[in-house]
């Protein structure tokens, strides 16, 4: 008699969500996609099946994810651009010992945040001008939301006093310095595509821009020489008492 053994089936995998880390895999290579496109072409015109090519799945796969355009800008804000600024500002929020009391060093350090953060999300510049600083910006309104206004005044206040002590140029205007600080980082990063397609222009390169604006703040940070100023407030004086006759 001859028995015949069945083989036993591999039992079937389990039908549900995908486990935790590969969820969570996908949607980061989504949110690189999308981000990378939203900064090369702009939001308007990048679509959400460009998207999906670019990340190598389907369409499908950024809606159950995102669900919808709207969801998609708002995860980009929230995962990706306030977790740069916050990282930026983490310096002024944490700030101990010679970074907290000397403003140079502060400046410096948000100035290296700031290239530190764009190398690894090189698509924020572009997408910061496109969207954010010109007029009709998909993301304008969202990110004024979010502005970080204390750690700005914490800011402003912490250079202002460092004015009244004499150790930064009192011709500054204290509340400007951050927009200065951030035009001179993100402005050329955010169009050097079109100076380096501009026959003769040099190259813009990371570390010479980095050392460029560092000198730069460095010179406008420094208090200007005691008999400049007083010759800049007699000759103010003088002009005053001149009006006056």
């Amino acid at each position: 008699m001859i028995t015949r053994t069945r083989t036993a089936a591999a039992a079937p995998r389990p039908r549900g969500r995908r486990p935790a880390a590969a969820e969570l895999d996908m949607r980061e290579r989504l949110l690189a996609s999308a981000t990378q496109l939203f900064g090369e072409q702009g939001i308007a015109a990048t679509t959400m099946a460009q998207i999906a090519e670019a990340a190598g799945v389907t369409s499908a796969m950024v809606h159950y994810y995102f669900t919808n355009r709207e969801k998609l800008l708002d995860a980009v804000v929230e995962e990706r651009i306030a977790r740069s600024i916050a990282f930026v500002w983490e310096s002024v929020d944490s700030a101990e010992g010679d970074l907290a009391q000397d403003p140079h060093a502060l400046v410096e350090e948000l100035v290296a945040r700031l290239f530190d953060v764009t190398s690894r999300m090189p698509w924020l510049p572009p997408l910061w001008l496109r969207e954010i600083v010109n007029e009709g910006g998909l993301l304008r309104e969202r990110m004024l939301k979010r502005l970080p206004i204390a750690q700005l005044q914490r800011f402003a206040a912490r250079v202002s006093e460092a004015q009244r002590d004499g150790s930064v140029n009192a011709e500054l205007e204290a509340p400007l310095l951050f927009i200065s600080i951030l035009a001179l980082v993100m402005l050329p990063l955010a169009t050097s595509k079109i100076w380096q397609s501009s026959p003769g222009f040099p190259q813009i390169e990371r570390e010479a821009l980095h050392r460029h604006v560092s000198a730069l703040l460095s010179a406008a940070l420094r208090p200007a020489p005691q008999d400049k100023r007083t010759q800049r407030a007699t000759g103010r004086t003088t002009s005053r008492k001149g009006d006056a006759l």
